[in-house]
């Protein structure tokens, strides 16, 4: 049995109640002691929880957090290839700084990946994964704006040196 059905993704939870108390995503961040852009991102479907986070922002909603686990299906197998058109749709609100445009994922494909893998929930990696292919994923996880622990995860999955030396980064 699932109890979630009928509940909003944690996410739309915050925005919701902040946008109930009438309060600015800077307002929670400050009350929370976090940062506008953690609150953007967990707000718009990111799902690397930090649970301390997820404390202090309950605790500043005067909200009780809950966490329930369920056991699921079997692990989800390969991600089908999306379309241009459906990958811009499943990402774009990751990109609050510009429109992403199906163009962008011809012509920065590394730019479109990192921002991706250091801020895509798991769906959106997925997808953007099965779009680009591996090979562009190890070259987007080796970018200056990827942090080590999400470069280290990529390499491990895909098959590379770990920690590798500063100057061997792109």
């Amino acid at each position: 049995m699932d109890d979630n059905i009928g509940v909003a993704p944690l996410g739309q939870q915050i925005r919701t109640l902040r946008q109930q108390r009438g309060w600015t995503l800077a307002e929670l961040a400050r009350r929370a002691g976090t940062s506008a852009p953690t609150l953007h991102r967990y707000e718009n479907g990111w799902d690397r929880f930090e649970l301390e986070t997820l404390r202090r922002i309950a605790a500043a909603l005067e909200s009780r957090l809950e966490i329930h686990l369920h056991p699921t299906a079997a692990a989800a197998g390969p991600t089908e290839r999306p379309t241009a058109r459906a990958l811009v749709r499943l990402i774009a609100p990751l990109f609050w700084d510009r429109e992403l445009r199906e163009s962008d994922l011809a012509e920065y494909p590394d730019w479109v990946l990192e921002r991706v893998l250091t801020s895509g929930d798991a769906a959106q990696v997925r997808a953007a994964r099965a779009f680009f292919g591996d090979e562009a994923v190890r070259r987007a996880a080796e970018r200056r704006g990827v942090d080590p622990r999400t470069r280290n995860y990529w390499r491990t999955i895909l098959g590379g040196e770990r920690n590798a030396p500063e100057g061997a980064r792109r």
